[in-house]
């Protein structure tokens, strides 16, 4: 007797009508009613809001002095636009070296050649033909780095690069790229609502979506945050799709797109064994169909990474190599009294050793990190680590939020962030835990994010994948609790108790943001990427008017509070007094500069702003240390 073929999975249908253990209500049935039988219409509409607003993000930014922020040198997206020129010159196997050189590798090649000189005499001697641009430092750190390596996962700096050959300004079509990739993130994020959970539901946390300002901002970044976004939505819904649907291209699908997150962040190979197990734990047993869709979830990711193992053969890397920061990351953020936990200040003189020792390779970094440990000590520091992912706080790295807010008008409007998002989340998923079975995709990206960040560092930029994904959750949450009010159930009182416990627990307790909101480095950095060349310039040439008003242009974008300080004021915010102390100083600027033009009035009246800020910073100083 012949054995019957295993039935292909039916596909699973979204739910139009109420959940299980959810109260039915007749506004609810409604409301559902409606919105699946006008389902394209409610995503068209939401599709225009998305590009509406993107558009105007967009606007904003590459018309303005934040198109440039890219070009700052102490900055990832400096090194992303560096790598895809380098790229689109060419060198498109990055045969040679390439890896930034900011000022914490300065710090950490000058901290270990003071304890080790003979590594410095080493590289000199190995580099008898040196001009004066040699930087030893830069040696030292290119062999931490392995060499030929790639700095970064490669997808994001070869996107760049194509867009460059293409369209010969790879920046501003990136931008416009991105903005696109966030309407699309809208897309997947309400096809997974609406699998997952219902019409409404999907509704309203694409409604969030559209007003989550921490998660908008990233899309004018020259960063790969917003790819993070759209691959961690497109990597659950295609996965969910092959459990739904069991057939061999679906698997497939899902293990191509699997890939390509991987060669975007290379922690996303964590979902691809968490997948697999996710579909064995289902399956209960090992079978055919089994090891064949396995197969193929495995063999599509291969294929993706096919190129890179090429090239990685052709340059003499490591196969599977993708990224060579693994080490000084994990090194840098898990060291005992490490500083780095969501702020890039590593200690150079533990984590130097550490890199010297084992030439940066991860795994012997990784141990060597962790020896510094002891068993509670490292408890604690997972603990703060956990605390800060809570913390709503958009911890600032290669980007500020909270600056972004000041200049552009609508991320500063859409002012939903991560305190109340992970309030409402969290309580979402305890109200859905009585459906869990339903969401294994969604609980394995969750904690795939989570688990990078305590392993690694906490970043704003890095917990936005994270935020998104509790959208379905915080709008599920609010749904049950209208669902359980209209019933007038005891058990709404239940819900909305574990509602309160969550915002008071996990934003409320931490809000306001204990966490520096503005900083002098990223004026410091607008004004020396954007109008410090052309001030010089013009005032060196004697068009000092033009100087003028090129300076002038930039002190419009000084914090409100600055401009509204008067003598008396005292700033209590160190931030604050420091970025008083740094606009002072380029209102003595411009009032040199109007005075180079003979307009001694304006002159004086620069002076005088400058010495009232001198005065306020100064007093407010003493003010702290009595």
């Amino acid at each position: 007797m012949k054995n019957k073929k295993k039935p292909v999975a039916k596909p699973v249908t979204p739910n139009t009508k109420k959940l299980s253990g959810s109260p039915q209500t007749p506004f609810t049935a409604e409301l559902n009613e409606w919105l699946g039988k006008h389902r394209y219409k409610v995503i068209g509409g939401l599709i225009v809001l998305w590009v509406i607003i993107r558009a105007s993000l967009f606007h904003t930014v590459a018309n303005g002095p934040l198109y440039k922020m890219y070009a700052w040198k102490e900055s990832d997206s400096y090194f992303f636009d560096e790598q895809a020129r380098a790229l689109a010159a060419g060198d498109w196997l990055n045969r040679q070296p390439l890896h930034p050189y900011h000022g914490w590798h300065q710090e950490f090649a000058d901290y270990y050649f003071k304890q080790h000189p003979d590594k410095r005499n080493q590289i000199l001697a190995a580099n008898p033909g040196r001009d004066s641009t040699f930087i030893p430092g830069k040696v030292l750190w290119n062999e931490w780095y392995g060499g030929n390596r790639y700095h970064q996962e490669p997808l994001y700096a070869y996107l760049l690069a194509f867009l460059y050959v293409l369209t010969g300004n790879g920046i501003y079509w990136m931008m416009v790229l991105q903005c696109l990739v966030g309407a699309m993130s809208g897309v997947i994020l309400w096809l997974i609502t609406r699998r997952f959970f219902d019409d409404a539901t999907a509704l309203l946390a694409c409604l969030f979506y559209t007003f989550c300002g921490t998660v908008l901002f990233q899309e004018s970044l020259i960063l790969r945050t917003c790819w993070s976004v759209f691959f961690t939505l497109l990597t659950v819904w295609t996965f969910q799709k092959a459990l739904d649907r069991g057939t061999r291209s679906a698997f497939l699908v899902s293990g191509i797109t699997i890939g390509l997150a991987y060669l975007l962040q290379s922690f996303f190979v964590l979902f691809l064994i968490g997948a697999l197990g996710i579909y064995l734990a289902r399956e209960r047993k090992l079978s055919k169909t089994l090891l064949q869709n396995s197969g193929l979830i495995a063999g599509g990711f291969l294929l993706v990474c096919l190129p890179v193992i090429l090239r990685n053969v052709a340059v003499g890397a490591p196969l599977f190599s993708t990224t060579s920061t693994g080490a000084i990351t994990f090194v840098a953020t898990n060291v005992y009294g490490t500083n780095a936990i969501s702020r890039w200040q590593p200690e150079a003189a533990k984590s130097a050793e550490i890199m010297g020792a084992t030439n940066g390779k991860f795994l012997p970094a990784a141990l060597e990190s962790l020896g510094t440990h002891s068993a509670g000590s490292y408890l604690q520091l997972v603990w703060s680590k956990f605390q800060s992912v809570l913390n709503g706080a958009e911890w600032p790295n290669n980007e500020n939020y909270y600056f972004y807010r000041e200049i552009v008008p609508v991320v500063k409007m859409a002012f939903l962030n991560f305190y109340w998002i992970v309030g409402l989340g969290v309580a979402g998923i305890f109200f859905a835990l009585y459906n869990r079975k339903k969401h294994p995709a969604l609980y394995l990206a969750i904690l795939l994010h989570l688990g990078i960040m305590i392993g690694f560092y906490v970043l704003g930029r890095l917990r936005a994948p994270l935020a998104v994904l509790l959208l379905p959750f915080a709008a599920y949450c609010v749904i049950e609790c209208l669902r359980f009010a209209q019933t007038e159930s005891k058990v709404w009182f239940a819900k909305i108790g574990v509602v309160a416990l969550c915002v008071y627990f996990l934003a409320y307790r931490f809000y306001p943001p204990n966490v520096t909101t503005l900083d002098r480095t990223d004026y410091h950095a607008l004004y020396e990427t954007v109008y410090l060349d052309r001030v010089k310039n013009n005032a060196e040439s004697k068009q000092t008017n033009e100087a003028i008003l090129i300076h002038e242009e930039f002190l419009k974008y000084q914090p409100k509070f600055i401009t509204d300080v008067k003598v008396g004021k005292v700033l209590k915010s160190p931030s604050e007094i420091d970025l008083l102390d740094y606009f002072a100083n380029h209102h003595q600027i411009q009032s040199y500069l109007y005075e180079d033009a003979g307009n001694n009035n304006m002159a004086a009246k620069e002076m005088e702003k400058f010495n009232t800020m001198k005065t306020v910073a100064d007093n407010s100083r003493r003010n702290r240390t009595r």
